[in-house]
């Protein structure tokens, strides 16, 4: 039987939990599988064939050791944010109506039976207990996985600001590219190595990649923090189907009621994009999307993914998530406001029924139970590391900051149109049927405002150009092509 972490493990105690359960996940975790029709899903065991060299690693793998940068001092948590640095208090909403939706615009209302409620954290419950005294120091030893379709866009570029401001190194794409590997299992190769002279270590890592623990160990140090994101599965499906129509599974369906009143006659296991169409959360984490997986091995992965990542944030709530993500790593509250990024424009968005809604559940069973298990862990770390009325508080000082500066730095009310975009510079990537919005800043701002506005609303794409020239000019300038998108099947990851 696999336990769950106890509150606090020490990180030799987690590194050993981890390794217990590496024999039950090469059972279920790597490369092949059989795969059988859509009514066999869940009903019986994968048989996989496991390349035993990849989970191989060497002692000095794990030799990497933690520093941080000088520039960032210690903080206390308990007084992160008063009542006076916040900005003028307006009416009070509940933070439920306030939360952001997964691609952080309007969320799509959800039918009754896919509404989960806010779970209270029970008395012994095991989790990771992440509080560190009333002082401790901001973290800066950071991997996030960006899974799909899922506001990873606004979180990318909230670890962009903070690994720039501070001054701190970030594991790239080699070559000037934009994910790593993807949809290929993350290897350290496709990163963009130090030159010898730089005796620093990477701190951020958080480009698209199919999650592989212990390849991304080879690049970052033993004590960083791990966390990503989930959406749930029902809005992230009806969001990939219009973005990813293009794809193999989506190409030939009118629409998504279409493609899952039968399935077979669309999908195939074995298409190389077949993921965006069915359980892409689990694929990113690195689990087969296709595996006929008991209930005994959903149950290892949700214990493996646990053991892995220090926090799993929901897109669903996404200003308490930024909060929780602020508490843990010690961050301040401006480290972490935002403005949404890669949002559709509301008019791509597709109601859907109860029936479509049940049939995307059972399609997507492996990530309708990651993201069941984690919708219930993330209100109980909150209970556990903030509280109800805190996290009040913090939500609402978080929003205030955000309107205020929305009021700094755009012009109009918010987000507009690509059409409408004046500076071409801060356009995002239009892909698939999804109409991407985008911001225009206010002509007047001074030069350090206007730089602070523009890097919250530069798109991934141009922020990681911006950074890759930032921490490797010379591979920069020989690699000026770079600039240029990659084929398409690597620019359907954005």
């Amino acid at each position: 039987m696999v336990k769950l972490l106890t509150p606090g493990p020490s990180s030799a105690e987690k590194k050993k939990h981890v390794m217990k359960l590496s024999k039950a996940l090469n059972q279920i975790k790597l490369l092949d599988t059989s795969f059988g029709s859509e009514e066999e899903f869940g009903q019986k065991p994968s048989v996989i064939k496991v390349n035993k060299s990849t989970t191989k690693r060497t002692a000095d793998d794990q030799s990497l050791s933690r520093t941080s940068p000088s520039s960032i001092h210690s903080r206390n948590k308990s007084s992160s944010v008063t009542e006076s640095q916040a900005f003028n208090v307006a009416k009070v909403r509940n933070p439920s109506e306030v939360a952001l939706s997964a691609e952080i615009d309007s969320r799509i209302p959800l039918p009754e039976k896919t509404v989960l409620p806010k779970v209270g954290r029970k008395t012994g419950a095991n989790m990771t207990n992440f509080s560190q005294g009333a002082t401790c120091k901001p973290r800066t030893h950071i991997v996030f996985l960006k899974v799909h379709k899922s506001a990873s866009s606004t979180i990318i570029n909230i670890l962009f600001r903070f690994g720039e401001t501070h001054n701190l190194t970030f594991a790239l794409p080699i070559n000037g590219l934009h994910q790593l590997n993807y949809p290929h299992y993350f290897t350290a190769a496709v990163v963009e190595p130090l030159s010898p002279s730089n005796d620093s270590q990477f701190n951020i890592m958080c480009h698209h990649m199919r999650f592989f623990k212990p390849e991304v160990a080879k690049v970052m140090p033993n004590k960083t923090f791990y966390f990503s994101i989930l959406r749930n599965p029902v809005q992230l499906m009806e969001s990939s189907f219009t973005y990813y129509k293009g794809t193999s599974a989506f190409s030939k369906a009118r629409d998504l009621e279409e493609f899952l009143n039968q399935p077979s006659q669309f999908y195939n296991a074995s298409a190389t994009d077949g993921h965006y169409a069915k359980n892409l959360m689990a694929f990113d984490f690195g689990y087969n999307h296709n595996g006929n997986f008991s209930a005994t091995h959903i149950q290892l992965m949700l214990h493996a993914i646990e053991a892995e990542f220090d926090l799993l944030l929901i897109s669903e709530y996404f200003d308490e998530s930024m909060v929780l993500l602020k508490e843990t790593l010690c961050w301040d509250l401006d480290d972490v406001t935002f403005f949404p990024l890669n949002s559709r424009h509301n008019n791509t968005r597709t109601p859907l029924s109860e029936s479509t809604t049940e049939k995307i559940k059972s399609w997507n069973k492996l990530d309708w139970e990651i993201y069941v298990h984690f919708n219930k862990t993330f209100w109980e770390k909150i209970d556990w590391h903030i509280g109800k009325e805190r996290l009040r508080n913090e939500v609402r000082m978080l929003q205030k900051k955000r309107e205020q500066l929305a009021k700094t730095c755009l012009q109009g009310s918010g987000s507009v149109a690509p059409q409408l975009i004046k500076d071409r510079a801060l356009a995002p990537l239009q892909y698939g049927r999804a109409v991407i919005m985008g911001y225009n800043l206010k002509p007047t701002l001074d030069k350090a405002t206007r730089q602070m506005c523009q890097r919250m609303v530069t798109p991934e794409l141009q922020y990681n150009r911006l950074l890759y020239r930032k921490q490797f000019l010379k591979k920069a300038l020989r690699h000026s092509n770079a600039a240029v998108l990659p084929k398409l099947s690597n620019r359907r990851t954005v």
